[in-house]
């Protein structure tokens, strides 16, 4: 079967490996990953980002791929989480299948030991970039019931995390997370802007001030207690602890809350090698993040404009 097929509904041992066996079956060298890459990039074939055109490009040396009709040369990995990377795709694809289906994660410890990355920074850097690419593109705003709060995280410099919950009775929806400056006013206000959809009723034990939120066209509702927010805290503070010992810094926790937003929304999944096809999806049309830029991080995480492919 074609691994190169990227149909609407994908399809465990056509366009993603099933297991640890297909995934080095998929994936025996560095070619495969790059007409993998090739595949997810531009599914209906070759589009220059330069002129537009669909032609099947010339491929000269280096991996470059050059268009037929103006001549511009690109490579599979320009523009993507991948572009100037030294550490083998292979590596890379390794290391998107170990943080897509280990069910709570890995940290860079463990990554850099299953990998024999040789280095811990490597393997931060890497974890990192694929937080980045964790929160999909024009992902849809919650809707419906919305429980909303802010929490203190664990660690030895506590940050404050804005969270919002979709309410869907028997269960919870989806969930969104944001690092905050402080623990309330216009923040908070602007995140819930951000992710819930206006006319949806916002359910809080309490907040400094409701008024902002009616200016959006929120319902609101002051309840005396949520029905699934505090085992979503619970779980965020747990996972940070476990998985990453606290070691989440307030100027790294955006990258964190992206993983744990990946991981809660996607866990009825009962296809794990799906999670790994959905994370390198997005880490072809999510821009390239030099290293400075990662350990620099201070700002709240900005969102992607799609790049052409």
């Amino acid at each position: 079967m074609d691994p190169l097929a990227t149909p609407d509904r994908p399809v465990a041992g056509r366009d993603y490996p099933a297991d640890w066996g297909q995934f080095q079956a998929f994936f025996p060298d560095e070619g495969a990953c790059l007409r993998y890459l090739e595949g997810l990039s531009w599914p209906h074939g070759f589009l220059c980002p330069t002129c537009g055109r669909a032609r099947a490009p010339w491929r000269g040396s280096r991996q470059r791929l050059v268009c037929r009709a103006c001549g511009h040369q690109t490579t599979v990995t320009a523009g993507t989480l991948f572009q100037g990377t030294r550490t083998p795709l292979r590596q890379w694809f390794a290391a998107a299948w170990l943080v897509a289906t280990a069910e709570q994660g890995v940290s860079a410890r463990q990554l850099a030991r299953a990998l024999d990355l040789g280095s811990y920074e490597t393997a931060w850097t890497m974890l990192h970039r694929f937080r980045r690419a964790m929160v999909r593109s024009g992902r849809p705003k919650l809707e419906g019931r919305v429980e909303v709060a802010t929490m203190a995280t664990p660690g030895t410099t506590p940050a404050v995390a804005a969270i919002a919950l979709e309410d869907r009775g028997e269960s919870p929806g989806r969930v969104r997370m944001q690092r905050l400056a402080s623990a309330g006013g216009a923040g908070f206000v602007a995140f819930l802007g951000r992710v819930v959809e206006p006319g949806t009723l916002v359910r809080a034990v309490r907040l400094e001030a409701w008024y902002p939120l009616a200016e959006l066209g929120f319902m609101t509702e002051r309840a005396p207690s949520l029905t699934h927010l505090p085992g979503v805290e619970r779980a965020l503070a747990g996972w940070l602890r476990g998985t990453h010992q606290g070691a989440a810094s307030p100027a790294q926790l955006d990258w964190y809350l992206d993983e744990f937003t990946f991981r809660f929304n996607r866990r009825a999944s009962t296809h794990r090698g799906l999670l790994f096809y959905r994370l390198l999806e997005e880490a072809v049309v999510t821009p390239p993040l030099p290293y400075h830029h990662v350990v620099a991080r201070t700002d709240a995480p900005s969102r992607r404009v799609l790049p052409a492919r």
